[in-house]
Formats: C-alpha cells, sequence, structure tokens
C-alpha cells in the first residue's frame, strides 16, 4: 500500500511541482494550502509523514507542527519543514520538535525523496526519527 504525504503549501507551482514528483515516486499525495487546513486534513487522511512549509497564511507550519506534537493521535507524525528563511526556522526552534526534518529551499526532488524514505523507514522501524 503506498505511504500518504500530505503536502502544506502556499506556492502553487512549488505544490504542483512536489506532487508530481512524490506520485511519480509510487505516493499517495494530499495538499493543503495552509497549516489549519493541513490539520484538517491530518486529522481526517491520516498521513504518514506531513510536509509542511514555514511561512503561509493563517497558520504557519510551525505552529502547525506545535498542535501536531500537542495531540496524542499526531504526536509522532514524521514532519519535514520546507523554508526559504533559515534565519525564520532558527527562531521558530522548528529543528528542535521531535520527528521533524528541516530543508531548505531550494532543494533538490530527489533530496526530498531521500529525506522522506529515511524519516519513513525510521518511523516504521519504531526508532526516533528527528534526524
Amino acid at each position: 500500500m503506498a505511504k500518504r504525504v500530505l503536502l502544506v503549501e502556499d506556492e502553487p507551482e512549488l505544490r504542483r511541482a512536489i506532487v508530481v514528483r512524490l506520485n511519480a515516486a509510487g505516493f499517495q499525495c494530499e495538499v493543503a494550502t495552509n497549516g489549519k487546513e493541513g490539520l484538517e486534513k491530518v486529522e481526517h487522511w491520516h498521513p504518514d509523514l506531513v510536509i509542511a512549509d514555514l511561512l503561509m497564511p493563517e497558520m504557519g507550519g510551525c505552529e502547525m507542527v506545535q498542535r501536531l506534537r500537542a495531540r496524542h493521535e499526531t504526536s509522532r507524525v514524521p514532519v519535514i519543514v520546507l523554508t526559504a528563511l533559515p534565519r525564520q526556522a532558527k527562531e521558530e526552534r522548528i529543528e528542535d520538535l521531535p520527528s521533524v526534518r528541516l530543508m531548505h529551499k531550494p532543494f533538490d526532488s530527489a533530496e526530498l525523496l531521500v529525506v522522506i524514505n529515511d524519516m519513513l523507514a525510521k518511523d516504521s522501524a519504531g526508532g526516533p526519527s528527528d534526524g
């Protein structure tokens, strides 16, 4: 069964490109355009992994991840946070959250697939997936 990946990204072109790449790699994808919508999709769709942009309208990636971590049902879902602003990620301390990996934009789609597979492998093995 294909692993489920939720992509939470407000930039339409990047969202489309990532979904095409993930589908080609055999992942089942769902998308959301902000953190609020992402949280709703997590509750109903139960993804194996979430990819979220850091800066988005309504609710950013950091707040979304903090809310995921605060709920027992979603506290261990692996998350990749995408950002073009390394300083912002440091200030938000996103790297210190459990089972979160930070990737800086622009990134190579092959590198993204390596990180996804690594995090999913660690998660299914029951080991720590905090990078």
